[in-house]
Parts: structure tokens; C-alpha cells; sequence
């Protein structure tokens, strides 16, 4: 996997890990979250990173130890975690209000909603490429058969067709 340039790309790998976490709590029957916690019912940030960075080791994407200062310098990766902390039934971190939560989850909702639009002009196009290229198929197809035809007669007869203009 590619190295995440910046800081917004290594947001990007989080996102992306985080979404698993949900999936995972989904999947899982929602008996337990899937995000570390602490005793107080909170997500358990170091933790959370923790876990980060072991699975980006397992990607090959560089984690730095001490991403965790992120979700406290950074609104954007604080969001992240209290949307997937809420939707697990955990506090969400110290580090946001209720404010910037509902900023992350509205971006979240944006991107998300930008990405199906993407998926689906992508398949739009693609649904139009197979039509165009069973039509050359078919056109390709009817033309093999017309060519295997004269070549039957010619192999039968020994009389060349003529099917085209002659030019002089």
C-alpha cells in the first residue's frame, strides 16, 4: 500500500480503520464494541492508536507511535473517533463538544454520500461501455460469419466473389 503523504492521508488510513471497527461491531451483534475503553465508558484513545498502529503495520502503512496527539491537536481525528464511539454506545473523548462531533459526523455523512454518487456514475459508465462493446461485438461476430461463408464457397468452388467496389 502506498505511503500516506501528510497528516490527511494518515486521517485517511484512520478512517478507513475506524470503519472497520464499525463494521466489525455490526457484524459482531453489537454485544460488545469494538473500540478499546476505558473503565468509565469512554474510548480509550492511546489505546485506539495503539491499535492503529499495529494495523498499519500489518498494511505497510507508516503509523507514527505518537499519531495519538493527533486526535488531541486535531479536530478532524477527534470527530472521527466520537462517531464511531457513539454508534458503539461509548462517551466520546474529552478532547470535543458536541459541536465538533456533529461537524465529523456531517462530513463523514457528506463523503459518504459522495462517494455512492461516484459509485454510481462510475457503474452509469460502465453499464454504457458493455452495451458499446457488446454492439462491436455482435457487429464483429456478423462479419466473421459473412467472411467464413465466402471462404466455404471459395474453398467448394474455386470462385473468388467480388463484394466490394473495384477500383481501376
Amino acid at each position: 500500500m502506498a505511503r500516506p503523504a501528510s497528516v490527511p492521508g494518515l486521517l485517511e488510513e484512520f478512517r478507513t480503520f475506524l470503519e472497520e471497527r464499525c463494521v466489525a461491531y455490526e457484524q459482531g451483534g453489537q454485544a460488545a464494541p469494538t473500540l478499546p475503553a476505558t473503565r468509565g465508558g469512554k474510548v480509550n484513545v492511546r489505546g485506539l492508536m495503539r491499535e492503529f498502529h499495529r494495523w498499519g503495520e500489518d498494511r505497510g502503512v507508516p503509523v507514527p507511535a505518537t499519531a495519538w496527539q493527533y486526535v488531541y491537536a486535531e479536530r478532524d481525528w477527534s470527530g472521527e473517533i466520537d462517531v464511531a464511539a457513539k454508534a458503539q454506545g461509548l462517551a466520546p473523548t474529552t478532547a470535543t463538544d458536541a459541536g465538533t462531533a456533529d461537524d465529523a459526523a456531517q462530513k463523514r455523512i457528506a463523503r459518504l454520500a459522495k462517494d455512492a454518487k461516484d459509485q454510481t456514475e462510475g457503474h452509469a459508465l460502465a453499464k454504457a461501455r458493455v452495451v458499446r462493446l457488446e454492439r462491436q461485438l455482435a457487429e464483429r461476430d456478423a462479419e466473421i460469419k459473412r467472411l467464413r461463408e465466402r471462404f466455404s464457397l471459395m474453398q467448394r468452388t474455386g470462385a473468388i466473389l467480388r463484394t466490394g467496389d473495384v477500383i481501376e
